[in-house]
């Protein structure tokens, strides 16, 4: 049966951190710390006054805003937005930005993952990249009312107009807030013939406590806590002692998701009402 040792646990606020041009870098998921084939992860902290400017090469980056300012900047695409929490990129190969930091550190998460195979895509163009924040993208609640997401990639989110958000299955990744004893159903993520390997998932806490159930077992985790599970192993995620956000990963998005308990209203998601007597909007996951 699996345990608790079979995830990693990693403590982002005291992982070692190198002096860079922008401030400090913590490597905080790679190959050698997680064995995430897919997915490198980084923890950035862009100091006052300085900037973080990433060309995405041949790679899928995510850069998202953990903490931030209205007085930052972010530059891309010819445009400049503000460096506010919850804002971020995504760029695809060939892309390139420019987080600027002023008035106020930034402290970013930015997540790295390789083009997938097209097998992977099944038919997506893989681009174009775009900024996000909070004002843009769409909120989701299941229908227990107990979480709350909102997805920065994922291509089977729709906009309002009925276009995709995102263009790619490189990755899948966006905001979780869990309301004070929200938990996610037990479950595991296995690999697809598209993706054997199956997806490397990681989630990033950032505001409240959390616990994390692995068959008996179970960890307490602490903003800034990093973990990572290994396609196959059952989990479960609980709000402890209050409310919880954090950040969710899967890369690639190319991966089976089998439920373990029985936990029918944790299973559907519909999209935030425009109004308040709106319809409710099944989110369609395939």
């Amino acid at each position: 049966m699996a345990t608790i040792n079979d995830v990693s646990i990693i403590d982002t606020n005291t992982a070692a951190a190198a002096k860079v041009d922008s401030g400090l870098r913590r490597t905080v998921c790679s190959p050698d710390l997680c064995d995430s084939t897919n997915l490198t992860v980084y923890r950035r902290t862009v100091l006052d006054g300085r900037s973080f400017d990433v060309d995405a090469g041949a790679d899928y980056h995510l850069i998202y805003v953990m903490r931030g300012s209205s007085t930052g900047r972010v530059q891309y695409a010819a445009a400049a937005h503000a460096a506010e929490e919850g804002a971020g990129v995504l760029l695809v190969p060939g892309d390139s930005a420019s987080f600027e930091a002023e008035g106020a550190d930034l402290e970013l998460l930015h997540m790295i993952t390789p083009r997938p195979p097209a097998a992977v895509e099944d038919g997506l163009p893989g681009g174009p990249g775009y900024f996000f924040n909070r004002q843009t993208l769409r909120a989701l609640s299941d229908a227990s009312g107990g979480r709350v997401r909102r997805f920065c990639a994922e291509s089977s989110v729709r906009l309002l107009d009925g276009s995709r958000l995102t263009l790619t299955n490189a990755i899948q990744a966006g905001e979780m807030h869990y309301r004070e004893g929200g938990a996610s159903p037990y479950h595991l993520h296995d690999g697809t013939d598209a993706n054997p390997d199956g997806a490397a998932h990681v989630y990033m806490t950032f505001k409240g406590r959390g616990k994390v159930d692995v068959g008996e077992t179970s960890q307490e985790i602490e903003p800034g806590t990093l973990v990572y599970f290994p396609p196959g192993v059952p989990h479960r995620l609980n709000a402890h002692g209050g409310s919880l956000d954090y950040f969710e990963i899967q890369a690639w998005r190319s991966f089976r998701t089998k439920i373990l308990s029985d936990e029918p209203l944790g299973l559907k998601w519909y999209y935030e009402r425009q109004a308040p007597d709106a319809p409710l909007v099944e989110w369609n996951q395939s």
